[in-house]
C-alpha cells in the first residue's frame, strides 16, 4: 500500500510538473499576461541593482556552470564508486539526463534571452528552459536523494531538504538578477528538474546500506 501512495505521489508530481512547463510555454508562445510579468520583473532588478549583491550573483552563477557541476557529480560518482555503492552511482546520472533533456527541450521553445540595456552578462544561447535553474535542482536534488538514504533521522532528512531547496532558489535568484533569464525560465526549469528527479530517483534509500535510524 505504502508503495502505491508512493508511486501515486511520484506520477502526480511528473504530471503537475509537465503541465507547469507546458502552461508557461504557452504563455511565451502567446506572448500572454507572465511574459509581461517576466519583462516587469526583469526590469525592476536592473534597476535596483547594488554592487555587493551584483558580485555575489555573479559569483554564484559561475560556480553553478555545467562543467563544474558535473566534474563535482564526476568526483562524487568516483568516490561512491571506490565505496563500491553501484546503486548511488547509476542513479547519479540524473544529473546529466537532466540536463539533457533541459537543452533539448531550449531547441523545441527557441525562447531569445531577456534584453537589457545595461546587461551584466552576454549569452547567445536560448533562454527557456533555464538550464542552470534545471541542473541546480538535479544537482541538489540528487545530494538530497543521497542524503537521504544514508541517514533515517527526521532531523538530519530536514536540514538536507532545507539545503537543497535553499541552493536552487539561490541559483535561480541569480540568473533572474543577472538578466540571464526571466522568472518563468527558472520555473520551468527547476520543473524539468523534478521531473527528471521523480523518474530517476524513485528507488534511493531502499535497503540502503548502513543507513543511520
Amino acid at each position: 500500500m505504502r508503495q502505491h501512495i508512493r508511486h501515486g505521489r511520484r506520477l502526480a508530481l511528473v504530471l503537475a510538473c509537465i503541465v507547469l512547463v507546458a502552461l508557461l510555454a504557452l504563455q511565451v508562445w502567446s506572448d500572454g499576461p507572465v511574459t509581461r510579468l517576466d519583462l516587469h520583473v526583469t526590469q525592476w532588478l536592473a534597476a535596483h541593482r547594488t554592487a555587493w549583491l551584483t558580485g555575489f550573483m555573479l559569483l554564484v552563477s559561475a560556480a553553478h556552470q555545467t562543467k563544474w557541476l558535473l566534474a563535482a557529480t564526476l568526483a562524487l560518482a568516483l568516490w561512491l564508486g571506490w565505496r563500491r555503492e553501484w546503486g548511488q552511482v547509476v542513479r547519479l546520472g540524473v544529473v546529466p539526463a537532466g540536463m539533457l533533456l533541459n537543452a533539448g527541450l531550449k531547441t523545441v521553445f527557441q525562447r531569445p534571452r531577456p534584453h537589457l540595456e545595461d546587461p551584466l552578462v552576454h549569452l547567445l544561447t536560448l533562454s527557456f528552459p533555464s538550464g542552470h535553474a534545471a541542473a541546480s535542482t538535479v544537482f541538489y536534488g540528487a545530494l538530497c536523494a543521497l542524503a537521504f538514504a544514508r541517514w533515517r533521522r527526521g532531523a538530519v532528512r530536514a536540514i538536507a531538504l532545507g539545503l537543497a531547496g535553499a541552493m536552487v532558489l539561490l541559483v535561480t535568484f541569480s540568473r533572474v538578477y543577472l538578466g540571464a533569464h526571466y522568472v518563468s525560465d527558472v520555473v520551468a526549469g527547476v520543473a524539468v528538474g523534478a521531473v527528471a528527479l521523480a523518474l530517476f530517483l524513485a528507488p534511493w534509500g531502499r535497503g540502503a546500506r548502513g543507513a543511520a535510524k
